[in-house]
Order: structure tokens, then sequence, then C-alpha cells
């Protein structure tokens, strides 16, 4: 078996995240880099196993002489786009993955690796990036902890609160014409530009006391074949940040596209999540607009959701992680690991 390039300890720090960072696991690639873990696991002492997800993609479950943990750490393997080259100024680490999650899974298995427990595991899913496959499919795994601690980065701050999401494609079809002729066209871009003007400017959608408001954010549009054509067709993908079940959009959404002519396909959806927290002192608490995988996590265990790193400069091209801030992150894994296994 090959060997790790770098001595696996707190003292190489640094070197270790340098190294994760330059493994392209941007979804859905994940495979170098789930091998590499498995690598790191195993030389740590750790049994792992995978869950199939689909063509060289798997989760990966590590345990330490304990197939049924009483807890588990989590986070995601996957990144988003582009992959960034690695660089380290001010005792801050650049690169993909920095911040979300690679920097704090590595403050996880550091943690772990003070505690020395069996009752301590991981679990690390692919595709939160986009449609959440990993997490979804990890509900079919035999195990049954007590307790999730879940990495995402919330500059080391545990949430209360996550807004839910709605993933929508809404379409339109058009007849192509001259546009010097209206009554021989009908153009599928006005159809959609009005109803999303409709969805932004809609004043039902739901608040909320502790989440605040539901936003709405318009991805991608594309539509048409050139200025002096009314276009034949028009698609555009939104996302909305929700504060509701998702039952509660539905209605207003179909109310609005069939105004419109327009088709309306939601096609990723999960519902606000309101955490119980760890009972400790010195525990600072948020609540955070994005999504995570909590919402399916959640059927395994209950999760205490939290990080190092800003969500901030998550998908920017400057994401990054100060190393002190990652060390305060070890602490705190370890504090909440501890407290967990003494419940």
């Amino acid at each position: 078996m090959s060997s790790l390039p770098y001595s696996f300890d707190e003292s190489s720090i640094r070197d270790i995240l340098t190294h994760w960072l330059e493994i392209n696991s941007v979804t859905p690639n994940e495979k170098d880099y789930l091998e590499h873990l498995e690598l790191c696991f195993t030389q740590l002492g750790y049994q792992t196993a995978r869950q199939n997800v689909s063509e060289n993609r798997w989760n990966l479950l590590a345990t330490r002489n304990n197939p049924n943990p009483k807890l588990l750490y989590s986070t995601h393997v996957d990144t988003v786009p582009p992959f960034l080259p690695v660089r380290f100024e001010d005792n801050t680490l650049y690169g993909r993955g920095a911040c979300d999650t690679k920097g704090g899974l590595l403050a996880m298995m550091l943690a772990a690796e003070r505690i020395q427990s069996d009752d301590i595991g991981f679990l690390l899913v692919v595709g939160e990036e986009v449609d959440h496959i990993g997490a979804k499919t990890s509900e079919d795994l035999d195990i049954k902890p007590e307790q999730i601690i879940l990495c995402e980065p919330t500059v080391n701050r545990v949430v209360n609160a996550q807004k839910g999401m709605i993933k929508l494609i809404c379409s339109a079809q058009g007849v192509a014409a001259h546009s010097a002729y209206p009554a021989r066209g009908d153009s599928a871009v006005h159809h959609l530009v009005d109803m999303l003007h409709d969805l932004l400017h809609e004043p039902s959608w739901p608040t909320n006391d502790t989440l605040g408001p539901t936003t709405i954010n318009v991805g991608l549009l594309e539509g048409g074949v050139a200025a002096n054509v009314f276009a034949p067709s028009a698609e555009a993908t939104l996302l909305f940040r929700t504060v509701a079940p998702t039952k509660d959009y539905e209605p207003i959404i179909e109310r609005i596209a069939q105004k419109h002519g327009v088709n309306a396909h939601i096609y990723v959806e999960n519902d606000p999540v309101f955490f119980s927290t760890p009972e400790l002192e010195d525990i600072n608490l948020c609540t955070v607009a994005f999504n995570t995988d909590a919402t399916y996590l959640s059927t395994i265990a209950p999760i205490w959701l939290v990080g190092p790193g800003d969500i901030e400069v998550a998908h920017t091209d400057h994401e990054h992680i100060n190393l002190d801030e990652l060390q305060q992150g070890i602490d705190l894994y370890e504090k909440l690991g501890k407290h967990a296994l003494e419940k």
C-alpha cells in the first residue's frame, strides 16, 4: 500500500490541506479525492466502506473497530467549479474547497485523532453542490448513530436554523417569425420574462421570524435565435431560498406560471431545518441562508451544523481559509465530539 506524502498530525496542517486542495473534486469528479481519503483513514486505523451512488461515485463510511459508532462526523467531498490553483499567503490557504469543505474535514479528522474513540466514525458524501444525491443515498445505510456533526463553513458558529431550497426550471414555447410582423410570431422570451417579473415581485412569498424573507435568484436565462426573430423557445433556472415548507410555494409558482403559459418544473427541493443545538457554554450560534445536506442526513440522526471558514468566500475565485481559524475548528470539533459521546 502506498503511503501518505505528509505526516497526518496537527503540525502538518498546511501540507495536508495543500495536498487535498491540489486534488480536483469538482462535482461529479470526486473519485480521486475519495481514494486519497480512503488512504488517509486506512493509515489512521479506520476501516472504510463504499456506498455506491453511481458509476465512479460513492459515499465513504470510515469506522474504527465499531461498525455502528455513536457519533458521525460528516461533510461533502465535492466542490463547485472551477478548479482553482492553490496558494499560501498571510497564514491563509487559497484554493477550491479550502473552506467548502476540505479545511473543515481536516479539522474534524484531527479532532477525532485527539479524542481517539471507537465510538467515532465519518460519513463523507458526494454531490451536495448539485443535487444532494450522496446524502439522499446515505439514508439507506444500516447505521444508527446518536449524533451527526456536519461540516459547512459557519465561522465556527453552530447553526440553529437553515433556509430550505427550491431549484426550478421555467420553460416557454413561442412561434418563430420576423420581428417586424408581430401577428406572425409569438416570443417565448416575452412570456418567460413576464413570468419572471411576477415571480420576483410576488408579495405573498413566506417570511419567517428566524430565517427572514424568501429570496429568489434567476441564475440562468437563455432563449431565442436573433434580435430580429421572435424567440421559439426560452428557459430559465431559478433558485429559491425558502423559509417555509415547499408545499406553501408550489401553488403560487403554478398560478404565476399558468398565467403566462410557462411550464414550471421543480427538480430539487427541501424544507428549512430548525436544529437542536448543544447545551454547552461558549458556543456561538447563528442562522444561515444557504442550503446543506442536513435535510437528508437528519433522517439518520440529529445534526449539529458547524465548521471553520466563511460561506461568503466559498464559491468565489478567492475561496480561502485561515490556518488559525482552522485550528480553532479543531478545538471546537473536539469539544463537540466529547460532548456528543458523553450524552
